[in-house]
């Protein structure tokens, strides 16, 4: 009499390679839909504050600034009247706490690259001065301009100085 045995399946391991597998394609369905949305920015992670959604039509006053950014108009290295309040605060909060202060802007890279940068240095700049009138150190600000890939940004971020307390 052979009897024969019913084949017995691990059914522990396999749930645990089901499971591993889903969470690889989970991890990776994150990074490919972070790398579209773009990630948080350094100034918005330490606040911890969400930023305000991007809107596609410009308001009527023209580019409003958070507390921690300068929007500016598109293709303008103009500083924009509203953000002198926010500069001042800025500044005020800055000078109470000491530190570095870092300027970050981003630019595309493409066929206006060169344009882009150029108007990304001369933006900085505004708001350096702006920040200096109102009484902090060149010494205690830096600047960090970040190269992005063509179509990486909207028409705010494309536009936008973030300032962070370092």
């Amino acid at each position: 009499m052979n009897e024969s045995k019913p084949v017995q399946r691990n059914s522990s391991r396999t749930l645990v390679v089901a499971a591993v597998a889903l969470l690889i394609v989970i991890a990776i369905a994150g990074i490919v839909l972070a790398g579209r949305s773009g990630a948080p920015t350094p100034a918005a992670a330490s606040t911890g504050a969400a930023a305000p959604a991007a809107t596609t039509q410009p308001e009527a006053n023209g580019p409003t600034s958070g507390p921690n950014e300068v929007v500016f108009a598109p293709g303008s290295d103009k500083l924009p009247v509203q953000s002198s309040e926010s500069i001042a605060s800025f500044s005020e909060g800055a000078r109470g706490v000491g530190g570095m202060v870092r300027m970050t802007a981003r630019y595309l890279t493409g066929e206006n690259k060169a344009r882009d940068l150029e108007l990304a240095k001369s933006r900085t700049s505004a708001v350096r001065h702006a920040l200096q009138s109102n009484g902090l150190k060149a010494e205690q600000m830096q600047v960090e301009l970040v190269e992005m890939p063509a179509g990486a940004l909207n028409a705010k971020d494309a536009n936008r100085v973030e300032m962070a307390l370092r």
